[in-house]
């Protein structure tokens, strides 16, 4: 079985090793000519806790069947062939793992210096480089990323801004929300919803323009929005332009397979369809995808389950969230457990007719660690009575309390039992 792997991301790598294990032919095609470090870490550089450096690891494991510096412009699908840079690369099945890209900025001034657009690794690089010479900074976007570089450029000792239109994380439960808002806010962090309107200066920053005020600041971090970057090629598109796959991450086309931030999955059983721009999810649709390209039957049941730190305090959470549940028709009830001391707070939302636990947010000390359960917790559907009355440890070398997420799954049965 002759599998071609195209992206060296994270679900390109997870597909190629998967499908190798299988027994399958690989040729892994990247663009670029050396893998890069996982995105998730790319912040750190900003402060200094990460160093720039190439990943050596996967090059060493899979450079057997690696082709660096081949890029894929078009696939033929019906001669199953790739057309490289290189050269054509034929293929019994392929797993598409090019990842995402991202639209060219639009607002007023974006082309001053001390504007940083930040597209790819390269980007960060550069920001690293001349970060420590601003005292002010404007950082856009309410997602986890903007929050996380917000804390990276405050902790060198600059004023930061932070600009969203839609608010902060709003994904997270409001007593979550809350807390993170307040922790940045006294790390120094002034939080703004509002949109940006462009950037102010003669020939460098000087102020942002966000909702018709003006605001001092020496530079702009600007995140823009992802988008799935599939190569062309002759199958069905999501609605966002990935690569639409079933829950074997096959495409419209049975040799054909996608994964990761150029794929699209259905959500639920509506007619919509969304990336799950996650590492998480790419690594488990990477594999599923390397499997079932090596002739395999592997289902992918996807939580996006995540962790973050965000200014000393645990977040980990998968799943949907209310707001999320009611943009495709489902409507979701929230059940929390409040958190004594350093504690762990839990929310659960859950299906009221089938008391279905559809998405799950932890927070606190040791948030983190339960992020394997969450996946498991979801993509297996379990329920209320499901986690109320789970077996948990019990022992002299262990925490006698029974799990935060079993104690709110009881208060969740308690509640739609004294409505």
């Amino acid at each position: 079985m002759r599998v071609v792997v195209v992206g060296g991301g994270v679900a390109g790598l997870a597909a190629a090793s998967e499908a190798h294990s299988l027994g399958a032919d690989v040729t892994l095609l990247e663009r670029s000519e050396s893998y890069l470090p996982p995105k998730s870490g790319w912040p750190s550089l900003l402060s200094g806790e990460a160093q720039p450096s190439l990943s050596e690891r996967h090059d060493y494991e899979l450079r057997e069947f690696s082709k660096m510096g081949s890029a894929v412009d078009e696939v033929d699908v019906a001669g199953r062939t790739a057309k490289t840079s290189r050269g054509p690369v034929e293929y019994d099945s392929i797993v598409m793992a090019t990842g995402s890209t991202h639209a060219d900025p639009t607002f007023r001034g974006s082309g001053k210096k001390n504007v940083f657009i930040m597209r790819g690794y390269p980007d960060y690089l550069r920001l690293a480089k001349e970060v420590r010479g601003f005292a002010s900074v404007c950082v856009t976007g309410g997602g986890p990323l903007s929050l996380s570089i917000a804390e990276k450029v405050s902790s060198l000792g600059a004023r930061v801004l932070l600009l969203s239109p839609t608010g902060f994380l709003g994904h997270l439960s409001e007593v979550i929300r809350r807390e993170v808002e307040r922790r940045a806010k006294e790390a120094g962090l002034v939080l703004l919803r509002s949109p940006l309107d462009g950037v102010a200066g003669v020939e460098r920053v000087e102020a942002v323009v966000a909702s018709g005020s003006v605001h001092a600041t020496e530079a702009l971090i600007f995140l823009p929005a992802p988008r799935p970057n599939p190569p062309r090629l002759a199958v069905e598109v999501g609605m966002n332009g990935g690569i639409l796959v079933d829950d074997r991450m096959c495409s419209s086309n049975p040799a054909v397979y996608a994964a990761g931030d150029c794929a699209e999955v259905r959500l639920g059983s509506t007619t919509s369809s969304s990336p799950m721009m996650y590492q998480s999810a790419a690594r488990a649709m990477g594999r599923v995808a390397g499997a079932n390209a090596a002739g395999g039957s592997a289902v992918a049941r996807l939580a996006s389950a995540v962790s973050h730190t965000f200014f000393g305090y645990e977040v980990c959470y998968g799943g949907l969230s209310t707001a999320e549940g009611t943009r495709l028709g489902i409507r979701l009830l929230e059940v929390s457990t409040p958190a004594p001391g350093d504690g762990v707070f839990c929310s659960l939302f859950f299906d009221g007719a089938s008391k279905e636990i559809r998405g799950i947010q932890v927070a606190g000390r040791g948030a983190s660690s339960y992020e394997d359960a969450i996946s498991l917790i979801i993509s297996n559907g379990m329920t209320l009575p499901d986690l109320a009355y789970q077996e948990s440890s019990f022992g002299p070398l262990s925490s006698t309390d029974l799990s935060p997420i079993a104690l709110a799954a009881k208060t969740g049965l308690l509640m739609r039992r004294h409505p």
